[in-house]
């Protein structure tokens, strides 16, 4: 596996590259007139390889005849995930159309895509619905691509071969994320992955926006020089986001239409566990997962009742129900919210338009000894696997590999570079904040199968912060036998005993 850069050294690298941008102009005149500042031929190559997205290593001759690659997706949110019917101008829609049809002419095959309404409601409908035609054994699909608690589920059910026994796939590549890979085995196999090949594991990811007029308008420090510095921590959140309260309509209560200085909806609480450093499991020396004596610790304890306390202070809020949904996005939206916590969707579907400027960072450290920040995505990403009846298991990995490779090139250059990077990024260190969230993504064996585990691994401490329970102690106590007994089965599933 790729060896991991202290995130603040990558964090100013990308810094320090920004700031000579603005010699590009200058230096490239240069090395047009100037022959002392020619490069060499080899010293070209060697520019050119350091620089391009690096390629797969699948046969340059394969090819499988025509064949009709047929996958069981899942159809939710309206983003862009699988394919689209034709190329219509906007940049991520045409660079899908363009890796599946790169796919099909470099494999010889043909993509068909079977969707089935498999969000959050129906994952379950889901799962039944494939396992059932896997169980049958017809052969009907050839690969699974499920949201991310169906497809782990349909792993645990014994519905997916270990991807790390076939050919062409190759999880030391930049397109799979080396976290999920460690964290999603058990026992040393691998039954999904997902990475550059969904355009959702790069929309779903967590950061926290900040109005940047507000933060003038206060006088506050900026956010992205404690990012760089390692100061942007629990406590400096909790600090700047006090003292901006103003009740707007005059009514005596804190509520959606007053000015906040935090206000997020309850979903998006779930990173601070995660970017505080703490894990729900934990592996063995055989890759065998256990719960992890973090879950229960002082530290968790502290990072619950530090999340309490500065989301229910003067000026803050959590929206949590239906109906508080668009209230609580709309605070930020309409610029009268300091910080809010949310997916990167938010800049395409609630930013277009804002009238202000804003900014993003990474969710915060848990205080400056922590090495690095860590984020972590939301569910609706999407795991792919290959069912146990596929028709030719071999051909399944190599279009997967195929894909994601394509993806890492070409859709994700046009979702992240061009789309979250310029189209949503006001200013150029948004844009290396980006960056950051995307290089620190996390991910944890608990959170990825917590269908199969009840939904404890998330639900606990979501539930603590909305219902200002800081007693993490009791709350572990009376959960973690049941939590750890589903582990132990969960792991007897994936190993097949």
């Amino acid at each position: 596996m790729k060896k991991k850069l202290s995130i603040l050294l990558l964090l100013a690298m990308m810094l320090s590259a920004f700031a000579g941008c603005s010699d590009t102009t200058a230096t490239e005149e240069t090395d047009a007139t100037d022959p002392a500042a020619q490069t060499t031929e080899a010293e070209a190559v060697e520019t050119e390889e350091e620089t391009m997205y690096l390629p797969d290593d699948l046969p340059a001759d394969l090819n499988f005849d025509g064949t009709t690659v047929t996958t069981f997706g899942w159809s939710g949110p309206v983003l862009v995930e699988f394919y689209v019917e034709e190329q219509n101008g906007e940049i991520v829609n045409d660079a899908i159309f363009a890796r599946n049809l790169a796919v099909e002419e470099r494999l010889g095959i043909e993509l068909e895509y079977h969707l089935e309404p498999g969000a959050y409601d129906q994952r379950n409908t889901w799962v039944q619905a494939l396992s059932s035609s896997i169980t049958a054994g017809d052969g009907a699909y050839d690969m699974s691509a499920g949201y991310s608690m169906a497809g782990a589920s349909l792993a645990s059910k014994g519905m997916c071969l270990p991807l790390n026994d076939l050919p062409y796939l190759d999880f030391d590549k930049p397109w799979w994320p080396e976290s999920l890979l460690d964290e999603a085995t058990c026992g040393g196999k691998l039954y999904f992955c997902s990475g550059d090949i969904s355009t959702y594991m790069i929309y779903y990811l967590y950061g926290v926006y900040f109005n940047q007029d507000m933060l003038t308008e206060y006088d506050l420090e900026n956010p992205y020089d404690l990012v760089q510095s390692g100061t942007w921590t629990l406590d400096k959140l909790s600090e700047m986001s006090s003292g901006v309260y103003v009740d707007l309509n005059g009514d005596g209560v804190k509520g959606f239409e007053d000015r906040l200085g935090y206000i997020t909806y309850s979903i998006y609480v779930d990173p601070y566990f995660f970017s505080c450093g703490l894990h729900t499991t934990e592996k063995d020396e055989n890759d065998i997962p256990f719960l992890s004596p973090e879950f229960g610790s002082e530290k968790a304890h502290s990072v619950v009742e530090k999340v309490v306390a500065f989301t229910t202070a003067e000026g803050s809020m959590v929206g949590n129900g239906a109906e508080q949904i668009d209230p609580s996005y709309n605070v930020f939206k309409e610029g009268r919210g300091l910080f809010t916590s949310h997916e990167l969707t938010f800049a395409v579907t609630h930013l277009r338009d804002a009238a202000f400027t804003y900014g993003i960072v990474p969710y915060p450290k848990y205080d400056d000894a922590q090495e690095n920040y860590v984020t972590i995505t939301s569910f609706p990403y999407t795991l792919f696997g290959i069912p146990m009846d596929a028709r030719n298991p071999e051909m399944s990995a190599a279009v997967m590999e195929a894909m994601a490779s394509e993806s890492y090139r070409t859709v994700s250059p046009a979702l992240f570079e061009n789309a979250f990077k310029v189209k949503y990024a006001q200013d150029a260190q948004s844009s290396l904040m980006y960056d950051l969230i995307r290089s620190t993504v996390s991910f944890d064996f608990g959170r990825v199968f917590n269908n199969d585990l009840n939904s404890m691994t998330y639900s606990l401490f979501r539930n603590a912060i909305v219902q200002q329970n800081t007693n993490w102690a009791s709350t572990i106590k009376s959960n973690e036998k049941a939590l750890g007994k589903m582990i132990d089965k969960l792991t007897k599933s994936l190993l097949g005993e």
